[in-house]
């Protein structure tokens, strides 16, 4: 199964007249989380311990089960890979489904839900003093349409002793996988890969297609990556051996060639 499209190209509205499936990003919520207490010597009581409020509530976001909310992006997705893997498409429970999509089950398992990650702390300069303020940075994603529960959510888990501030704030995107963009990402891959299947979704992470949006402009992404089976390709995202397979690059070239000669 192949995703797609993926990241990158843009197409401004005009005749779209066709109707596809849709495909989108998820927005963003970079947050920075403070907690405020009382300075003091770390070897007498400290009840009113600023990092003691900021562990707990960095816990409580860290550990939190988020419900899921299929958008119109993530339902068609779930359809279409339901239907290659001879799955049920009805069935309320995706765990099985997901668990057949190999290692790409973590890239759509973090669009059924709204996310928040927990990524960094601060606080203090010395073991034996109480700092009076604490602060962490949390990785939040909000799916589309979802925003104000993400955020009324997020406040919940927080406490009142806590202030959450945006370290950047974005939105989230969804729109139709049709029009002559779309219709030439799609021939481009199937000429590449006949046996492919084009599947829209919605992404995790973000693009400039946000900032295209606010001119009108309706983006699609396209980076066509032909993986091994057995390729953890998400779980190296940011990590410390993060790379493409030539190969794979191999088949993107080939892909994106087509696709211009098509443009």
């Amino acid at each position: 199964m192949r995703l797609g499209p993926r990241r990158g190209g843009h197409e401004g509205h005009g005749r779209d007249d066709a109707r596809g499936d849709p495909a989108a990003a998820a927005g963003l919520a970079w947050m920075r989380l403070t907690a405020r207490g009382t300075a003091g010597h770390g070897s007498m009581l400290q009840p009113d311990n600023a990092v003691t409020e900021l562990a707990e509530a960095v816990a409580r976001i860290g550990r939190h089960e988020w419900p899921v909310r299929l958008t119109p992006a993530v339902r068609a997705f779930l359809g279409e890979a339901a239907a290659a893997l001879g799955i049920d498409p009805g069935q309320e429970d995706y765990q099985d489904l997901l668990a057949k999509l190999g290692s790409i089950s973590r890239i759509v398992g973090a669009t059924l839900t709204n996310t928040a990650n927990p990524t960094m702390l601060s606080a203090g300069y010395k073991v034996n003093v109480v700092p009076q303020v604490a602060s962490a940075q949390v990785d939040g994603r909000f799916l589309p349409g979802h925003e104000e529960e993400f955020l009324a959510e997020i406040d919940g888990l927080l406490g009142p002793g806590l202030r959450r501030e945006f370290v950047q704030h974005d939105i989230a995107l969804e729109t139709t996988l049709d029009g002559d963009l779309a219709g030439a990402m799609t021939t481009a891959l199937l000429e590449e890969d006949p046996d492919g299947r084009v599947v829209p979704y919605c992404m995790s992470g973000g693009t400039d297609a946000k900032s295209f949006s606010r001119l009108g402009i309706r983006g699609f992404g396209f980076s066509p990556l032909r993986l091994p089976a057995d390729l953890d390709f998400a779980g190296m995202f940011h990590g410390v051996d993060e790379r493409v397979p030539v190969d794979a690059l191999h088949f993107g070239v080939r892909v994106l060639d087509r696709f211009i000669d098509l443009c």
